[in-house]
């Protein structure tokens, strides 16, 4: 019989295993079929967000490049810039100050010209067709020339002018064409700049509205995973109660309705009855401190109404004072106000002195510094004269020279025909 009752007992375990289990299958059985079900669509909104997240990254990288790109363009511009103003500056020294063509060379080397870029054709008749229209271009260049001087100042810049240096000429017409194609470099590196910055806005606003789209994927994909899960608990799961731990009890019975039940672990039970006696404990701290605040006001009241007749019996005191020494109520701000501090005035006379003495001092460094400037203004002036005087000198040097020269030119041809 003990036997037959042990294996009973171990029966009716395994049975309650066994339905356990069951349950348990039908539960993690009902929690698959709702995630096959929520999975195919929670795909769609993963590889969107995925793809929209790539396509974000990969603008993200072309607008660096663009960025990086439009860097590189501006210091190519300002190396160009710093080329033509080191070309002008170069010109202008070759030049000299007192050059008398010094106007003419510099419109020479700024006059701007149109160049016809000349393409490669194969062909007789093509040839024949781009000599035509190179004539053509030729003429409208030489129309828009004539145009271009007979609005500015006419000159012509093709033949040097007499007394002119040559080779300041020569270098002029070398230096315009290095002009003109530092021109034609920023004219295309600020074309492309401004391509450049076309794209960036373009990308930037392609790439602002793939983060909307983005965001708005990101929401759907969480919106969608909170529903899955909200499914997921509203999954009814089995748990095995023993007697003794059910405390839902009406007029001593367990009822035959359990659903106004609420399950929760010994545990959960202690931490709250733990936290009552903690909020017990505060409220009763905090009714402690509201007492002693309340004294504390109390007391200050007392002691500010003492003051306040402390202070009424000084001002009387003070007043009567007043009454014995001056006869009256006197202001006494007003008083030190008005008395005389030495001190202070011997201080002020003493600022006055530093300053005249300054002041003098300045006068005569100024008068020193005008005497210098005027002494170099007549150096410099001198200075000047002199190298005027030399220069005429070297000039009527030069003409003796020459004159010398024709001649001994001229008496040598007829010692040879004598």
């Amino acid at each position: 019989d003990a036997e037959l009752r042990l294996l009973r007992h171990q029966k009716l375990k395994l049975d309650t295993q066994m339905k356990l289990s069951d349950l348990h299958h039908v539960t993690l059985f009902q929690e698959i079929l709702l995630l096959k079900n929520f999975e195919k669509q929670e795909n769609v909104l993963q590889e969107r967000v995925n793809s929209l997240d790539k396509e974000e990254q990969y603008m993200q990288w072309k607008i660096n490049e663009t960025l990086k790109e439009m860097e590189e363009k501006k210091n190519e511009i300002t190396k160009l810039q710093e080329q033509e103003k080191a070309l002008y500056a170069g010109f202008q020294a070759a030049i000299g100050e007192n050059n008398k063509f010094a106007n003419f060379l510099m419109k020479v080397l700024k006059k701007k010209i149109k160049r016809v870029k000349k393409k490669e054709v194969e062909g007789d008749a093509d040839e024949d067709e781009e000599s035509e229209e190179s004539s053509e271009e030729e003429s409208s260049l030489e129309s828009d020339e004539d145009e271009s001087e007979s609005e500015d100042e006419v000159f012509d810049d093709s033949i040097c002018p007499t007394n002119c240096d040559v080779a300041l000429f020569e270098l002029a017409l070398q230096l315009r064409e290095k002009r003109l194609d530092i021109e034609e470099a920023l004219v295309e590196e600020k074309k492309i700049v401004d391509n450049l910055k076309k794209e960036y806005d373009t990308l930037s606003k392609k790439v602002k509205i793939v983060a909307t789209n983005l965001n708005a994927a990101e929401e759907a994909l969480e919106a969608y995973q909170r529903e899955k899960q909200q499914r997921l608990n509203e999954l009814l799961v089995v748990i095995p109660l023993k007697l003794h731990q059910i405390e839902y009890v009406v007029f001593g019975e367990i009822p035959s309705d359990l659903s106004g039940t609420l399950v929760f672990s010994n545990h959960a039970l202690r931490r709250l009855q733990e936290r009552i006696r903690e909020l017990q404990e505060e409220n009763s701290k905090q009714q402690k401190l509201n007492k002693e605040w309340r004294e504390r006001r109390k007391q200050l009241i007392r002691e500010k109404r003492e003051m306040t007749k402390t202070i009424h019996k000084m001002e009387e005191t003070v007043r009567q004072l007043m009454i014995s020494k001056f006869g009256r109520v006197v202001n006494l701000e007003a008083l030190q106000t008005l008395s005389v501090n030495t001190t202070l005035e011997e201080l002020k006379i003493r600022k006055l002195r530093k300053e005249l003495a300054n002041a003098k001092e300045m006068k005569m460094w100024e008068e020193k510094i005008a005497q210098m400037r005027w002494e170099l203004m007549m150096k410099t002036k001198e200075h000047t004269r002199k190298l005027y005087q030399m220069n005429d000198l070297c000039i009527e040097k030069k003409k003796l020279d020459s004159r010398l020269n024709t001649l001994q030119n001229q008496q040598n041809p007829g010692n040879g025909l004598s």
